[in-house]
């Protein structure tokens, strides 16, 4: 199939390949001054290469591996010779970069950016991608592991992993140097934290305006991502007649699902209709204050916290939104549920539903029967007042305003966070 032909040049012995593609036309393959045992082991792969090439078949794992440690100037003769495909050249910092800016969701953006910084620190961002073997993956795994805790880590070498996997998708690896790194789970249960009802009511009271009040009672009552989820909410979206809204989730988009309906709870209901009457006319979202991503809406959030004299928990927004998913399942199906969060029931499983002393306490007090008790009390909204709106949208005139707390919910008794 392949054959090494031997020349003399000026009193050098040189060599070439020479075989017949699938087309039946002479291609050659000049391999220079090599010695023979050389060219003799090139012309066998080449072989290889022209069978695959005609039959249509996958290489055998030797060749592939063998194209991948081949130099460019070789690997650029087999694909003029049309035996393979070109290389793509890319360094790290170029790929990663290039990778990140795909992206849509901000809080994955987040998340990718401090992988790539991880990745250019220790493997160099001028590096090229294709010389980073499995052993440098390897030693990049190790050296996160005295600053980043298991879960953590983990989750930065599946990120890692996608990354270089698009590469080699993209053909600019032959293969993933990430593929066989040690990755495991992801879920950290001691960053796992049920905020109860008591003290969410705390920090809200605490808020500053009702923005605030709106955005905290999203995450903890209406089960949405703070702040992609959030801040995507707009008016035209709450069906105030229908006691729902609609969500749009840039996270979930991708996989074809972007959005997802959701029950206009009581809880959350009052504080949505406190954010209406004040917003202004054509306002288009219901928070309108953090539009800029750059926005560091935690270190505000914990802000509001110490003057609510309560202690930070761990994933400030992150456990708001796990806490309602774990009340929720008490009294709905898990599958209803998961669809109103928009999550699967895997994940939820995993990341989000927590065992609580409420749990403890009913099995306790009912046995094996402590798991049935009345919905409404689970479910019950804060106390309420009548007032009349000053809008004329449609929903009702009744606005929720929450009794516990020390702090009162007046916007002009509380100074404003910047």
């Amino acid at each position: 199939m392949a054959s090494v032909v031997k020349e003399t040049r000026n009193g050098r012995t040189l060599y070439r390949i020479q075989f017949r593609d699938a087309n039946k036309r002479r291609k050659s393959i000049r391999l220079g001054g090599l010695a023979k045992k050389d060219a003799d082991a090139i012309c066998s792969k080449v072989g290889a290469l022209v069978s695959a090439s005609i039959s249509k078949r996958p290489l055998d794992n030797s060749v592939a591996q063998w194209l991948t440690e081949i130099g460019d100037d070789l690997h650029k003769k087999l694909a003029t010779a049309g035996l393979t495909e070109p290389r793509q050249s890319a360094t790290l910092g170029d790929f990663v970069a290039r990778y990140i800016e795909q992206r849509i969701d901000e809080s994955t953006i987040k998340n990718f950016r401090q992988v790539e910084r991880l990745l250019n620190t220790h493997l160099g961002k001028d590096t090229v991608m294709r010389a980073i073997t499995e052993g440098q993956a390897d030693d990049w795994r190790q050296t996160l592991t005295k600053d980043y805790a298991e879960a953590t880590l983990n989750k930065h070498v599946k990120r890692a992993r996608q990354i270089f996997k698009a590469a080699s998708r993209c053909r600019v690896i032959e293969a993933n140097p990430f593929a066989e790194v040690k990755g495991g789970s992801e879920t950290n249960d001691e960053r796992k934290f049920f905020v109860e009802r008591s003290v969410i009511a705390k920090a809200i009271a605490c808020c500053p305006d009702v923005q605030w009040r709106a955005l905290v009672t999203l995450a903890r009552y209406g089960g949405v991502r703070t702040p992609s989820e959030s801040l995507g909410l707009k008016w035209s979206d709450i069906d105030w007649a229908g006691d729902k809204f609609t969500v749009t989730s840039p996270k979930t988009k991708r996989h074809g699902k972007g959005s997802r309906i959701v029950p206009l709870f009581p809880e959350l209901r009052s504080h949505l209709a406190d954010a209406f009457d004040v917003a202004q006319p054509g306002d288009e979202y219901v928070i309108t204050r953090f539009r800029d991503t750059n926005a560091n809406l935690c270190t505000q959030f914990e802000r509001i916290l110490a003057k609510a004299s309560v202690e930070p928990w761990p994933r400030l927004f992150q456990n708001l939104r796990a806490s309602r998913e774990t009340e929720l399942v008490n009294d709905f199906p898990l599958h209803v549920v998961t669809a109103w969060l928009g999550n699967s029931p895997a994940v939820a499983t995993r990341h989000y539903l927590q065992v609580t002393d409420e749990h403890f306490q009913r099995a306790a007090q009912g046995g094996a029967g402590g798991g049935a008790h009345d919905s409404r009390n689970h479910l019950k909204p804060p106390e309420t007042k009548t007032r009349v709106s000053s809008k004329t949208s449609g929903k009702p005139a009744t606005v929720g305003f929450s009794s516990q707390g020390e702090c009162p919910l007046k916007d002009s008794n509380l100074e404003p966070i910047d």
